[in-house]
């Protein structure tokens, strides 16, 4: 934490520096940062993953201290439920169990997961989630990649652009959590960011980059949920 803001305080907030240059450019200007850093013109900017841990960073410091519940996954007092069939793992009459090996183990992982104590779990939840937001980083440069596959660029480019997009997804995040009757102006804008930011970044037209947005986000929320679903499990099998 003492090395996080001494950096920031002592290279990067400075009345001109990098890092109030750097969120002009993420929040009103779409695609900007990406295109300057494509070009060499990278100095004069925070670095793109920098500035995705920085704000990431920011965001779910805050998101704690609020307690901001639209942003989290929260968890009622469950009630712990178990299908009759598979009560028992002894052989029926004919030899068999009374439900396969893989049914067992997720109804295992079920019961824990109801069984866990709602806090530990959320506790678990809040702490690993910006790890596997990071984590989906290089699966969204993917889909970039396989999306504009034509047009012939590296998978570090999409990956720099991905850092970016979800840098701005947390600025905008972040201003809603500070003045939540923003969001009806903050949210309209992060749609038309996300096709200004495509169009000026891949090149595309206007209606080249409304269908595509909406195919990232029909392939990329199925990833996020399935993300969600494993930090889930994994936290509720080491809850207390």
């Amino acid at each position: 934490m003492r090395e996080f803001i001494h950096e920031f305080i002592g290279h990067y907030v400075a009345l001109e520096g990098p890092l109030w240059r750097s969120l002009g450019a993420l929040a009103v200007l779409p695609g900007r940062l990406t295109r300057e850093y494509f070009l060499g013109r990278r100095r004069r900017y925070v670095q793109p993953l920098r500035l995705y841990l920085s704000l990431s960073f920011v965001f779910f410091i805050v998101m704690h201290l609020v307690g901001a519940a639209e942003f989290r996954i929260n968890f009622a007092q469950p009630v712990k439920v178990q299908h009759d069939s598979c009560q028992s793992d002894a052989p029926t009459a004919a030899g068999q169990t009374q439900c396969g090996w893989v049914e067992r183990q997720l109804i295992n992982v079920g019961n824990r997961l109801v069984a866990a104590k709602p806090d530990a779990l959320q506790s678990r939840i809040d702490r690993y989630s910006p790890y596997a937001l990071l984590l989906m980083q290089p699966a969204f440069a993917a889909l970039l990649a396989l999306v504009f596959f034509r047009r012939h660029l590296k998978y570090a480019e999409h990956f720099v652009f991905a850092l970016h997009l979800h840098a701005f997804w947390f600025l905008a995040a972040l201003v809603t959590l500070a003045a939540g009757w923003l969001s009806y102006l903050v949210w309209p804008w992060a749609v038309v960011y996300g096709v200004m930011a495509l169009r000026k970044v891949y090149g595309v037209s206007w209606w080249g980059g409304v269908w595509r947005e909406g195919l990232l986000t029909v392939l990329y929320l199925p990833l996020l949920s399935v993300g969600v679903a494993v930090l889930v499990v994994l936290t509720s099998l080491t809850a207390g």
